[in-house]
């Protein structure tokens, strides 16, 4: 079996996973509608693929709505799936999605600055037990210093962060094409737009901040989406 074909198979059924995973999730709550699917395009227009994406380059793209940011990464390592969410993308399964607003005090990545980032090198922090910790490949918040794992689901590995990122579904078709179809686990979005719809409407040009996104969105860099990244 030749690459694409068995990249093909792996990730239809991990988006049937995914499809599984949303709604589940969706009937556990009558505020979780579904999301229509948006295909990932650079800014030059060129379909977002599979063998695009280079390891440890993070990219920042809006969904479930125009206006609610999003983390797109190829992590270093596996990424594999568990009881929430259906793990990563490509035959390695190190292509993941999430949500880039933090489950704290939603700090996220706005065009002047971001407290929030992946790192690929090494963070240090110490875990629930107070033991001090040092990884790679994690998303790092700056504001309260949440730390979460995106190859376990956007887990909580420091901070005080009280649930994960809400994971973002993807899916890839035969030509390895990428597409955002869905989110899953408890999000921040209401609670999002409504504390910062007034400046979101101004720095995204749009009079609904709420309209969701568009059959297509385009993902940047996120060193180019913010002007300035806070590390620490």
């Amino acid at each position: 079996m030749d690459r694409r074909r068995f990249n093909s198979l792996c990730t239809g059924l991990l988006a049937g996973a995914a499809g599984l995973h949303t709604q589940s999730f969706a009937n556990a709550s009558e505020t979780s509608p579904p999301y229509p699917e948006s295909k990932l395009f650079y800014p030059d227009n060129t379909p977002v693929t599979l063998d695009s994406l280079d390891s440890g380059k993070a990219y920042v793209f809006s969904y479930p709505y125009r206006t609610t940011p999003c983390f797109l990464v190829r992590l270093g390592a596996s990424a594999p799936g568990g009881q929430s969410w259906p793990g990563g993308l490509d035959t390695d399964q190190s292509v993941v999605a999430f949500s880039a607003i933090c489950s704290h005090k939603m700090s996220h990545p706005a065009k002047p600055i971001s407290h929030i980032s992946y790192r690929e090198s090494p963070v240090t922090f110490y875990d629930a037990s107070g033991t001090k910790q040092t990884r790679q490949g994690v998303i790092s918040c700056c504001s309260e210093r949440s730390v979460y794992d995106p190859a376990n689901g956007g887990a909580v590995l420091s901070g005080p962060a009280p649930v994960p990122l809400a994971a973002i579904a993807l899916h890839s078709d035969s030509s390895g094409r990428l597409s955002a179809v869905g989110s899953i686990g408890p999000d921040q979005y209401e609670q999002f737009l409504e504390k910062f719809g007034f400046r979101l409407a101004m720095e995204y040009g749009i009079t609904d901040v709420r309209a969701r996104a568009a059959d297509k969105t385009e993902i940047v860099l996120a060193t180019d989406f913010s002007h300035q990244q806070v590390l620490c």
